[in-house]
C-alpha cells in the first residue's frame, strides 16, 4: 500500500506539469494525464487485498479529482471495468488488463431493454444505441451492456469503428469536451461468447451501484480541492470542520438509502463552498484557468450522470423542502 501512495505523489507530480484547464477541454492533453496514471499502476487496484481498495480508491480520487474532474471520470469507468472483470473471474481478465478499458453499461439501470441481443454461432448479434460512451481514442476496449433472455449481460469489446459498430457523433458538452464522448449504433455487431464478462438478472447492475460510494469520493474531492485556494482562514476552517463530518458519514454508511441521500447533502455542500469561494474571489474566478470554474463544471459532470430515479426524485424532494 505504502509502493501505491507513493506513485500517487509521483503521478500528481506529472500531471500538475499540464495546464490542468486543458486535461478538461482537450482530448490530446487528457490522454497524456491518462496515460502517466496508467503507466504508474494507479487503476490496478486488482492488485490488492479486497479489503484495501476501497481505501486506496478514495485516496486515488482524492488525489486525481482536484487535477482533473474528467480524469476522475475516466479512472472511474476502468476501476468498474477492472472490477467486474475481476469480480466475475473473467477467463481473459489478465488480457484485458493490459488494455484501457471502459464502459457502457449505465444503461442497464433503465427499466426497459436499450441495447438487445439476438443468439449465433459463437456469440451475440447486438442492436441499439450506446449514449454517452465516454473516452474514445482513450480506451482500447468498451464493456458493453446488453439484454437477452430475460438477463443483462456485459460483454468486452474493442473500441473502434467496425462492421455494425458505427461512432455517430461527438456531441459538445459543457464540461469535459476532452472526454470524447461518443453515441454508438450497434447493427448486428458480433460478440463472441468467450468474451462475454457476466450475465445476471436484470437489475443486478442498479443494485450494485446503489452501494458506490465513488461519486461521494469524487464531490468530497472537488470540495477539497476548492478549499485548498480558500484564502480567507475562518471560512477555510468552518468549510472543512462541515466537509470532514460529511466524510464520516459516508465512510461510516453502508445503507443504500442512507447513501443516497448523504450524496445530496454532500453535493450542496460543496456547491455551497465553491459557489461562495468563487464570489469571495470575484471576477477572476471565471478565468479558464481559475480553479473555482472548473470545479464548479466538474461538479455538475459528477451530478448528472449515472442518476437513478430514486435519486432523481430526491434531489427534488429535498428542494421542495428547503
Amino acid at each position: 500500500m505504502n509502493d501505491y501512495k507513493t506513485q500517487l505523489k509521483i503521478v500528481k507530480k506529472q500531471i500538475s506539469k499540464i495546464p490542468l484547464h486543458k486535461i478538461d477541454s482537450e482530448v490530446k492533453a487528457l490522454k497524456k494525464a491518462f496515460d502517466i496514471s496508467y503507466e504508474n499502476e494507479l487503476f490496478a487496484l486488482y492488485k490488492y487485498e479486497r479489503t484495501q481498495q476501497e481505501e486506496l480508491k478514495q485516496k486515488l480520487f482524492s488525489k486525481l479529482t482536484p487535477l482533473s474532474g474528467s480524469l476522475s471520470f475516466l479512472a472511474i469507468q476502468i476501476l468498474a471495468a477492472n472490477s467486474i472483470m475481476n469480480k466475475n473471474n473473467f477467463s481473459k481478465k489478465d488480457i484485458y488488463f493490459k488494455k484501457r478499458c471502459g464502459i457502457a453499461i449505465n444503461h442497464l439501470r433503465v427499466n426497459k431493454t436499450i441495447v438487445n441481443a439476438t443468439k449465433c454461432k459463437g456469440g451475440y448479434k447486438l442492436n441499439g444505441i450506446l449514449t454517452w460512451a465516454s473516452g474514445y481514442k482513450i480506451f482500447d476496449s468498451l464493456l458493453i451492456g446488453f439484454h437477452y433472455d430475460n438477463k443483462e449481460y456485459e460483454v468486452v469489446s474493442e473500441f473502434k469503428k467496425a462492421i455494425g459498430f458505427n461512432i455517430l457523433n461527438t456531441p459538445k458538452t459543457f464540461v469535459g469536451q476532452s472526454l470524447n464522448t461518443v453515441n454508438i449504433e450497434l447493427i448486428d455487431f458480433f460478440v463472441k461468447e468467450e468474451n462475454i464478462v457476466s450475465s445476471n438478472p436484470i437489475g443486478n447492475y442498479t443494485k450494485n451501484k446503489s452501494l458506490s460510494k465513488t461519486i461521494h469520493y469524487c464531490l468530497y474531492s472537488l470540495a477539497k480541492g476548492a478549499i485548498k485556494h480558500i484564502e480567507n482562514r475562518r471560512f477555510k476552517t468552518i468549510c472543512k470542520n462541515k466537509l470532514l463530518e460529511q466524510k464520516e458519514k459516508y465512510l461510516n454508511s453502508n445503507n443504500p438509502e442512507e447513501l443516497d441521500n448523504l450524496r445530496i447533502e454532500l453535493f450542496n455542500l460543496t456547491q455551497k463552498i465553491i459557489t461562495v469561494s468563487m464570489i469571495n474571489n470575484g471576477g477572476k474566478s471565471i478565468l479558464t484557468k481559475s480553479h473555482f470554474q472548473r470545479y464548479y463544471k466538474e461538479l455538475i459532470m459528477f451530478n448528472s450522470n449515472g442518476l437513478n430515479s430514486n435519486i432523481k426524485d430526491l434531489f427534488t424532494q429535498d428542494f421542495l423542502d428547503s
